[in-house]
């Protein structure tokens, strides 16, 4: 029995097409749960449940449907395979120490955990198909939550305040702890300090400022596919002053790399062609004026660094102490996250990384599994592309999709994905809906042998047409307005 709203499932209603008939239709509904996830994602946060609730998401989805298809599936291994082996590398640290209770827990703990959420989270998207316009508008409007709560922060601070936040009524009830103050925490601002160099950052709800910033990307690229013009904006804007905001310098430059990509694969190929033409035109001319690409890379990374200077340090030192903690033991790594770096500072090894905590705490062996779960999942957003070139709103939400994964691997060397699964579940469910669950391709012709299927079953007295997620833009809608209420669709063709 699935824990799921009957309204989650397939609904119908009728449509009239250009002829005037009203012809049933079948329609693809976002499933009520996280329709609702979405929508309250800020009472969710003022109560300190927001990350509770995203688990309680993801398992419900995950048990009212699993995803169908190899490709899909081979992606959802992949990733719970880094858990898998981030676990077993844990537990063989443990028994090496004389301590297999430390091992266990560390085997339970959110290291191993965060991946297997994300391999829920991508097998959702792609069972429920959660790459949708009632999805992306949803978003939209956590964009809009942004502006608001961004105002009431500008006003905060003019005020004199120097930073804005509270104890959750969750966050009350639990014991202290690390996880607790970061994932029932209530900071719309914060002051932050790192080796004497304070920078006031939006925190919103996320548990940390570069978690907004990442957020902040997935609202503003899925916000770009809401057909509704205020709501799109108002979405986009949102995510662009959550990013901005955040002063994350990574997400900063993320947002606009892959903002840029996502306007050139949108272009036509002319403009494309063109595009590139004035580029390679722009880098030959550099030496005429002066100018080396190499030097201005080095000077705006210098720039980058300088901007926060201790926040930079800070992650030196970590980065440092990982890699000679992963030389030490290179194959099953050390385990878990190790001791702080600094006596006062909270910088533990291991951390602030995928590329170096996977190696410091996996060893070569759970970084092999990342790597190949990144080129799995790559493969098959491309592959779910090439699949539904004949869909538009398919295709440019699969788009999107690509992008936020090449976000993701932009933030892989700063940021730990498995503490990101969960503050930014949207963005993984937006990706996994960008792969399709079976092999077919989704184009008139299929649709058109679907509606006779479902014309054979129930009757000839009403025409069946597939309702496309977008509706009267795309083929779907076009190719069912051609048919009377008596004509087949082979017969119309």
């Amino acid at each position: 029995m699935s824990f799921l709203h009957p309204a989650s499932q397939v609904t119908w209603q009728a449509v009239p097409d250009q002829d005037g008939a009203r012809r049933g239709v079948v329609r693809e509904e976002t499933p009520w749960i996280f329709a609702a996830y979405l929508k309250w994602t800020v009472l969710l946060w003022l109560l300190g449940a927001l990350i509770p609730a995203a688990i309680v998401v993801l398992v419900k989805l995950a048990v009212g449907k699993w995803p169908r298809g190899r490709a899909i599936n081979l992606v959802v291994f992949a990733w719970l395979s880094i858990g898998l082996s981030q676990a077993i590398c844990s537990i063989l640290n443990g028994l090496l120490l004389g301590d297999p209770l430390l091992g266990l827990r560390n085997a339970l703990s959110f290291t191993v955990i965060g991946w297997v959420f994300g391999a829920l989270a991508l097998a959702a998207g792609s069972s429920w198909k959660l790459a949708n316009q009632r999805v992306a508008r949803l978003i939209s409007y956590l964009g809009f939550a942004i502006l608001v709560l961004a105002a009431i922060a500008l006003a905060a601070r003019i005020a004199g305040l120097g930073g804005l936040g509270m104890t959750t009524p969750l966050g009350f009830l639990l014991p202290a702890g690390n996880a607790v103050r970061f994932y029932t925490s209530l900071v719309v601002f914060q002051r932050e300090e790192t080796f004497g160099e304070a920078t006031t950052r939006l925190i919103l709800f996320f548990p940390w400022a570069t978690a907004l910033g990442l957020g902040g990307i997935a609202i503003t690229l899925i916000s770009s596919r809401v057909t509704h013009l205020l709501w799109r904006n108002l979405g986009m804007a949102g995510g662009l002053v959550g990013t901005v905001f955040s002063w994350s310098r990574l997400a900063i430059a993320a947002i606009v790399l892959v903002g840029a990509l996502l306007v050139f694969l949108k272009m036509s190929r002319r403009l494309q062609i063109a595009s590139l033409l004035l580029v390679a035109a722009a880098l030959a001319l550099l030496p005429v004026f002066g100018l080396d690409l190499f030097s201005l890379v080095a000077d705006a990374h210098h720039a980058a660094d300088s901007a926060r200077a201790g926040s930079s340090l800070a992650r030196e030192l970590i980065y440092q102490k990982s890699w000679e903690g992963f030389l030490a033991s290179p194959i099953i790594g050390n385990g878990w996250i190790g001791a702080s770096v600094h006596r006062i500072e909270e910088l533990p090894i291991g951390s602030h990384s995928t590329v170096y905590g996977l190696l410091y705490t996996g060893g070569i062996v759970t970084m092999t599994c990342f790597v190949a779960a990144m080129l799995a999942t790559f493969i098959a957003v491309l592959l779910g592309l090439y699949r539904r070139r004949g869909d538009v709103e398919a295709f440019n939400n699969g788009l999107v999709g690509l992008c936020l994964l090449l976000a993701l691997v932009l933030f892989c060397p700063y940021e730990s994905l498995f503490s990101l699964t969960l503050p930014v579940l949207y963005l993984f469910t937006w990706i996994g809906g960008s792969i399709p669950e079976s092999g077919a391709r989704p184009v008139a012709g299929e649709d058109r042998r679907r509606n006779s299927r479902f014309r054979g079953r129930h009757g000839n007295s009403h025409h069946l047409a597939i309702k496309p997620s977008e509706p009267g833009r795309f083929g779907d809608r076009r190719v069912a307005s051609k048919f009377s209420k008596n004509t087949s669709p082979e017969d119309a063709a």
